[in-house]
């Protein structure tokens, strides 16, 4: 029977990127994921027979490949195809916590631009002080345009939704978090670092070109 049983460090590997993995080769295979002991997770891969050929990560084969194959054929066993996969997915997750921050800040910074501000209490409208006297009381269109325009004030006024101040102070939180960070944590091999500093001012040597000699004719 065409079965294998695997064991995981899930200290290595996270439990989701396993699952995913397993999960990338159902078209092939029955998969099966039990708790082992202490800190070990058991993946119990069955083939099936005439199952799809499909690929680790949902990718098409051009041509099934069997569930074990001989060493000297060259074709990857099922077994290597789940590591192969499992290591795609645990970089995948370590991708995504990487830019958690990242993502929170655009969620948060859509939501505040969303919002409408609130206009600090003591000021008044360009206008306003014009518009307190009241329309002119011989002028009927100026009666009617002055109620229309009170009316949509008062509509806007309460569509408005007030600026939460929780909110204001999460997103400062977090963008001083990221602050805290820095860019230099995102270059840890020092690539964005000009010559100039890293070696002192000194500049690259040319390598010297050599010109290569031909036979002499006899």
């Amino acid at each position: 029977m065409n079965m294998m049983t695997l064991k995981i460090d899930t200290s290595v590997y996270p439990l989701e990127a396993i699952q995913a993995a397993a999960y990338s080769l159902t078209g092939r295979a029955y998969a099966r994921i039990a708790r082992g002991k202490g800190v070990e997770a058991s993946v119990t891969l069955k083939a099936k027979e005439g199952g799809d050929a499909v690929e680790a990560g949902g990718r098409a084969s051009p041509a099934a490949t069997p569930f074990l194959t001989a060493a000297g054929d060259g074709a990857r066993t099922l077994e290597d195809e789940f590591y192969n996969e499992l290591l795609h997915q645990t970089l995948r997750l370590k991708v995504s916590e990487n830019n958690r921050k990242i993502r929170e800040y655009v969620v948060t910074k859509a939501l505040v631009s969303a919002q409408v501000p609130s206009s600090p209490p003591g000021t008044e409208a360009p206008g306003s002080s014009a518009q307190a006297a009241g329309p002119d009381p011989n002028c009927p269109e100026c009666q009617a345009e002055a109620q229309a325009r009170q009316a949509s004030a008062s509509g806007a006024e309460r569509q408005a939704p007030p600026v939460d101040e929780e909110l204001e102070k999460e997103i400062e939180k977090l963008l001083a978090e990221i602050e805290k960070s820095g860019p230099s944590s995102d270059d840890p091999l020092g690539v964005a670092v000009p010559w100039e500093e890293k070696h002192g001012g000194a500049k690259p040597e040319k390598p010297m070109k050599t010109k290569a000699k031909g036979r002499k004719k006899a």
